[in-house]
């Protein structure tokens, strides 16, 4: 058990709980050991219920009414060397996880539509403004373009 949890107990229970115990006990807790989801402290849910229930609907019927499509993008990267996650190994000793010396990176940036169409592009180097707007020039080219007046 982490340290932080069983400070946590201590304090709540006024129980100390043995080192070699501590599992067993969180396990008849219904807990288990895990990663834990990362989530953004700034996200306000009114803003994403109010979101999904004005802005939303108002994107999608322009687009509907344009005979448009709506694009939702993301931007990942991954490392040939990155090692994540957790792994058991002999007390006060730790895993050696073996990696190449020769490491590299690329990054990713797909769209997906309202229609189920994909579009990415993958890259090297930093992800900048120049890469996004290249992107954005490839993806326009995919596209009839309206012609605005």
């Amino acid at each position: 058990m982490s340290v932080i949890a069983a400070q946590r107990i201590a304090k709540l229970y006024r129980v100390r709980l043995a080192g070699v115990g501590d599992g067993k006990y969180l396990k008849r807790w219904g807990l288990s050991f895990q990663r834990p989801d990362k989530r953004a402290v700034e996200q306000d849910s009114g803003a994403v219920r109010r979101w999904h229930q004005q802005t939303w609907p108002e994107i999608r019927a322009k687009a509907r009414k344009d005979g448009g499509e709506i694009l939702f993008a993301g931007q990942a990267g991954i490392r040939s060397g990155q090692v994540t996650g957790r792994t058991w190994g002999e007390k006060g000793k730790t895993p050696v996880v073996r990696r190449s010396r020769n490491r590299f990176s690329a990054s990713g940036m797909p769209t997906i539509s309202t229609k189920g169409r994909m579009h990415f592009m993958v890259f090297t180097g930093h992800f900048a403004a120049g890469v996004m707007c290249h992107f954005l020039d490839r993806l326009a080219g995919h596209f009839d373009h309206k012609r605005l007046s």
